[in-house]
């Protein structure tokens, strides 16, 4: 039993890449922390921000205990399409590494360094840059959630997650808020059909009903 770090940019997109994979996990005995940098309030400028707020922290939690976790989900205020300029002001970077090493992290997770959204791009370099300069001894897998126009230079591995598929789909219907006809409905739909075809493809290549694929970068 370890103790493992989750990186999502926003809140439902570890879900979407590796929520099988954070059952299988819990299920397993292992402590998951979650860290999720935006709030997402871009998708809703009708509402004040603090609505918003509310309601991905509480669809983030609902989700974490669907997915057999026990409430470690931490959100860390970061802008959208601003990741870099909030990380630094905050001082993001010492804070998590003293985070990590207190909860005694072994591995970490986080989205493909070639994901197509520009956040998810931006919260990789800057997590893998941050992991590099202080030197942590933990072991970084990626996970992919946007389509992506190269492919990741990185050994891959394949996660059976065909009894753990369920919670995953379950923990997604958790984000309410990601659905709804003032959000962007129509790529948030084909996110999550295109998670649905990645997940059955890798389980056909794995020998598997679902599979989720990840990538060893350090």
């Amino acid at each position: 039993m370890v103790s493992v770090a989750v990186f999502s940019p926003h809140n439902d997109d570890h879900v979407l890449g590796m929520g099988g994979t954070i059952a299988k996990l819990n299920k397993d005995g292992d402590t998951i922390y979650t860290f999720i940098g935006s709030f997402g309030e871009l998708s809703h400028p009708h509402y004040k921000p603090e609505v918003i707020r509310k309601a991905r922290v509480k669809e983030a939690q609902r989700a974490d205990k669907l997915l057999g976790g026990q409430g470690n989900v931490q959100f860390l205020g970061l802008r959208e399409l601003k990741f870099a300029e909030d990380f630094t002001r905050k001082g993001l970077g010492e804070k998590l590494v003293r985070r990590l090493k207190q909860l005694n992290v072994k591995r970490v997770y986080l989205t493909t360094p070639n994901d197509s959204h520009p956040d998810h791009k931006a919260f990789t370099k800057l997590l893998l840059d941050t992991i590099t300069q202080h030197g942590l001894s933990v072991s970084v897998y990626a996970y992919a959630v946007y389509p992506a126009l190269r492919l990741v230079s990185a050994p891959r591995s394949f996660v059976d997650v065909s009894d753990t598929y369920g919670k995953k789909l379950d923990a997604l219907k958790a984000f309410t808020s990601q659905f709804n006809p003032f959000s962007y409905v129509i790529t948030n739909n084909l996110v999550y059909v295109f998670t649905l075809i990645k997940n059955a493809f890798a389980g056909f290549l794995r020998g598997a009903r679902h599979a989720e694929v990840f990538y060893k970068l350090r």
